[in-house]
């Protein structure tokens, strides 16, 4: 059975919900998730992402604000990439901030759950941003690692869910491991 995001955003709450269920039904022991340590699955949003195709330079910017993703699209050309996860934008259960700091000087988004990396990254030139999601610090309730990977030749960091993905950029020159930057969600499991 395969369920589809075509009848826009005022159907995500609903779908959310279902898609939690079937991914809880899949496997009862890994996904044992209790009133008491999940968020409300149906109040998360979409985390969208941008990319800046430069030639010397590349970024990602993540944010689940609409408005945040058309500011950033139309005035510093970036592009739309699609949905990363799914994310909390106010503090659910068990979930911790995912603050966001950007390079000043060169471009370069940076997400990250340590209030000490953010805070090194502010003093060293950084800007903050703000608290941009709420995400899980560890797999519960159903949640997916949330890979940050670092291209040093572009100064850029990305994020993604997709394990295969990871790989791929890991087998490719300037990429390496930062390991899981937390725990979000993932409704692909819905398409299957």
């Amino acid at each position: 059975m395969k369920l589809s995001l075509t009848l826009g955003f005022t159907t995500i709450p609903l779908l959310l919900a279902l898609c939690a269920f079937g991914a809880a039904a899949q496997d009862m022991t890994a996904r044992a998730p209790t009133p008491l340590t999940c968020g409300n699955s149906s109040a998360a949003v979409p985390m969208y992402y941008l990319a800046y195709p430069g030639a010397a330079v590349n970024d990602y910017f993540y944010s689940p604000s609409i408005g945040d993703i058309d500011i950033v699209s139309r005035g510093d050309g970036y592009n739309f990439r699609g949905v990363a996860c799914y994310v909390f934008t106010t503090q659910a259960l068990s979930t911790i901030p995912l603050f966001h700091v950007f390079g000043s000087t060169m471009p370069d988004n940076l997400y990250t759950t340590s209030a000490g990396e953010r805070d090194l990254a502010l003093e060293n030139g950084y800007s903050d941003a703000g608290t941009v999601a709420y995400i899980y610090p560890s797999q519960i309730c159903g949640s997916v690692p949330f890979y940050r990977l670092y291209n040093a030749p572009g100064t850029a960091h990305y994020y993604t869910i997709n394990g295969t993905e990871r790989n791929s950029l890991l087998a490719t020159s300037g990429w390496s491991d930062e390991g899981i930057a937390g725990y979000v969600l993932d409704w692909s499991l819905c398409s299957a």
